[in-house]
This record gives structure tokens, sequence and C-alpha cells, in this order.
């Protein structure tokens, strides 16, 4: 059960009881957090806001970053996370650049995972300039603004969950939800949709 507490534009505290998957996403922010900034959207936003489902992995986009910084956060990660894709950082560092997403998962395992990849699109950069700090107790995991969450789930991913996904955060947040924003990123996914 998630309670909100507090919901400003950029900023939303709740609290909420962390299940594993929580635990497996803070465990890789906090590595993730040294070395570069992030936002998190897609399925696992609708989840930290209490909608029960599974997922198999979690989106992060990061800003570009160079072959250096990336090996720097793979010699952070390597203690706790293994790359699905190869064991090489160049080959790694190639996926991101050629703008495919990579894959870690914890040790051992291959789910839950994080579907990392660099900002691409236009709409990738409006997210990451636009996110929320969502706080649990002393946690901090910046997502998608949830407006724009609705949006896309709505008029550009279309599938069944997404839609189910939408709607659950329609509900958490009846009556915050802003409806200027929601036409401002309609319009936003309108005009952006070649660029993609």
């Amino acid at each position: 059960m998630v309670k909100i507490m507090k919901f400003k534009d950029n900023e939303i505290i709740i609290e909420k009881y962390l299940n594993n998957l929580d635990k497996f996403v803070l465990d890789f922010l906090k590595i993730l957090e040294k070395h570069s900034d992030y936002v998190i959207v897609s399925g696992y936003v609708s989840i930290l806001f209490g909608r029960t489902r599974t997922t198999e992995d979690i989106d992060i986009l990061v800003p570009k970053m160079n072959l250096g910084k990336f090996s720097e956060l793979q010699k952070n990660l390597k203690n706790k996370f293994w790359c699905l894709n190869s064991d090489d950082i160049n080959e790694q560092f190639d996926m991101l650049n050629d703008e495919l997403s990579i894959r870690f998962a914890k040790k051992d395992r291959t789910f839950p995972n994080i579907e990392f990849k660099f900002l691409k699109y236009p709409i990738d950069f409006e997210t990451f300039k636009k996110k929320i700090k969502v706080k649990i107790g002393k946690n901090i995991i910046f997502v998608s603004p949830i407006e724009l969450q609705i949006v896309y789930k709505e008029k550009e991913l279309k599938g069944f969950r997404d839609f189910e996904d939408a709607l659950h955060l329609r509900e958490v947040f009846k009556g915050k939800i802003k409806k200027e924003k929601l036409k401002y990123y309609e319009d936003f996914l309108r005009k952006n949709e070649r660029q993609k």
C-alpha cells in the first residue's frame, strides 16, 4: 500500500513498504548516481506508486557519457551486477552508442533487470529535463512526470498493460493531475512523433 504524503510539481513524498523490486532498483541507483543523473520511465513508475503487477525490467535513461565514465560505472557495478548483453565493456558501450539498450541484473540472475540506455529521442530529453523526485523515507528515486507517463502510455505505447498503468496513475493522483500538463505532453508527442 502506498500513501501519498505530499505532491508538488517536482517532488512526491510517499510512504510504502519497500518490496524486493524496490530494493533491487535502489541498489542499482546507489551505484549509478555516483556516476550519472538518470530518470526512470515506463512500467516501474506505476509499480512504485502501488500498482500490483510484475515486470521483468526497469527502464532507466541516462545522458550520454564517454567510455571512461562508463568504465568507472561498470567497475562499481561489477561487485553486485552483471551485464546480460556482453562481458566486454567496449561492446556494451558500442551498443549504447548505436542507440541500443543494455541490461543489468544481480549476479547469477537474469530477472528482474535494468534496461539501461542513453537519452535519444526528444521525449527522452523532455522526460529527463522535467523528472520528478520521489522520496521514500531516506531514499530518493527520479521518475518521469506523472502526466507525461500517463500520456505516453495512453497515446504512444497503447498496450493493455500500458492502459492499466495509466489508469492506475490517474486513480492514485486523482485531483492532483494537471490537465494543462496532459495537453502539453500530448502536443509534445504529436509534434515530435517523426523524430523517433
